[in-house]
């Protein structure tokens, strides 16, 4: 009799929790078994460049790879996960074929989250996604195809916006780059304990020539521009939003408890219920601390996927599963080349030091290590020059664009 596994997602968690699997099916420590992961997209899409995307210093395929590639002996099943029916031990999902039902004996829900649009009137229609690779394709075409001096706004003042603000900035030397945030600082989750490297973000940011518009709230997105509240209307047709995250929740899990932002709550192996596991940004896992959940970031979610994969060997083995550990690393964001800010095991680093600790430890969790190869000799053959005609310089901190009042923006007097 066949012990089926599915894996619904072809995230972070999806990809480390089928390979763990994959690997005990090789080395013969699982007999019987099938393991399928559905998932929409055929590749696995890897979010840490994003900003490097942006400038061009590393190749959007890089950031991009086969699922067929990175999990040998896992079934790929190109479709969109519609329902779980947990009674009947089924995944309902709709192929290109049509719809068919997966039987399930183990379950990992790893469909991870959409950009928070529906808040935001607009933004779905007229805003930019850089967490759908789709999206930040799209973004790379529109930016290749100005013409002329834009305006540039990022609603979110956390490190995906701030990063991603600097590599504007970076990408479009002429245009006028402004960071929109709620909050009076941008980084509020790095203070106030890591203030000194949240402080030098924002520095190196500014050095670009990103401008900080603290006190203002993305109201409503237009196909002209973004209204920010009391900090006013400002025309662009670039919006982008880095404000958060919405949990995909999927249909015929609702009878299992969910914590205030709707994420499924998991207990210390990372259960749902018997037999359904959870992690990455779908999921409320105990933090190993005992102080609430894990962050919902990639990392976090890698090791998601790798106790997950674990687990299921050890229930399908018929052994208890174990609690997850991982304490956690730190975190980090790329202002430009050799200007990084980095909390590691709470350490703080700034500079080059931070910059490859970032570097380094990227590559590393790169699912591919052949990918991760290529994109360091590219890092190494096309660090002395544009990697093409119209892509940024490496903005210096010495370069920072003069400043202009925020009046032109917005009609608002200074």
């Amino acid at each position: 009799m066949v012990t089926e596994i599915v894996v619904a997602g072809g995230g972070y968690t999806g990809v480390w929790a089928a390979r763990a699997i994959a690997r005990a099916v090789r080395a013969g420590t699982l007999d019987g078994v099938r393991v399928r992961l559905v998932s929409a997209a055929p590749e696995h899409s890897f979010h840490g460049w994003t900003a490097e995307v942006i400038t061009g210093h590393v190749r959007p395929e890089r950031a991009r790879v086969p699922l067929s590639r990175l999990l040998p002996g896992v079934e790929i099943i190109a479709g969109t996960v519609d329902a779980v029916a947990v009674d009947e031990h089924l995944v309902h999902v709709t192929t290109a074929e049509g719809p068919c039902a997966l039987p399930y004996d183990q379950l990992v829900v790893g469909v991870g989250s959409r950009d928070a649009t529906a808040p935001v009137p607009g933004l779905a229609e007229h805003g930019w996604s850089l967490k759908d690779q789709d999206g930040l394709a799209a973004l790379r075409a529109h930016l290749a195809g100005l013409t002329e001096p834009e305006t540039v706004v990022v609603a979110g003042g956390g490190f995906t916006g701030v990063e991603a603000a600097a590599a504007l900035a970076q990408r479009l030397p002429d245009a006028r780059v402004v960071l929109a945030h709620s909050g009076p600082q941008a980084l509020p989750m790095l203070r106030p304990r890591f203030a000194r490297i949240a402080d030098y973000a924002v520095a190196q940011a500014r050095a670009c020539g990103v401008e900080f518009l603290p006190g203002a709230r993305l109201c409503q997105v237009t196909a002209e521009g973004a209204d920010l509240g009391a900090a006013g209307f400002v025309p662009s047709t670039t919006v982008i939003s880095t404000i958060g995250q919405t949990p995909v929740a999927l249909p015929g899990l609702e009878r299992f408890v969910r914590d205030p932002s709707g994420r499924l709550v998991t207990d210390r192996r990372l259960r749902v219920a018997p037999g359904i596991w959870a992690g990455g940004d779908v999921a409320a896992v105990p933090h190993p601390s005992g102080d609430g959940p894990c962050p919902a970031n990639a990392l976090w979610a890698i090791y998601h996927g790798k106790r997950i994969g674990a687990n299921v060997v050890r229930a399908v083995q018929g052994r208890a599963p174990k609690p997850f550990t991982f304490p956690g690393l730190g975190q980090g964001a790329s202002l430009g080349v050799g200007r990084g800010a980095t909390e590691l095991y709470g350490v703080q680093l700034t500079g080059w030091p931070a910059w490859l600790a970032r570097w380094f430890f990227f590559h590393w969790f790169m699912p591919s290590r052949t990918v991760a190869l290529r994109t360091a000799l590219d890092w190494v053959t096309q660090s002395h020059q544009n990697v093409h005609a119209g892509e940024p310089a490496i903005c210096s901190p010495y370069s920072a664009k003069s400043s202009v009042p925020w009046s032109t923006l917005s009609g608002q007097k200074a």
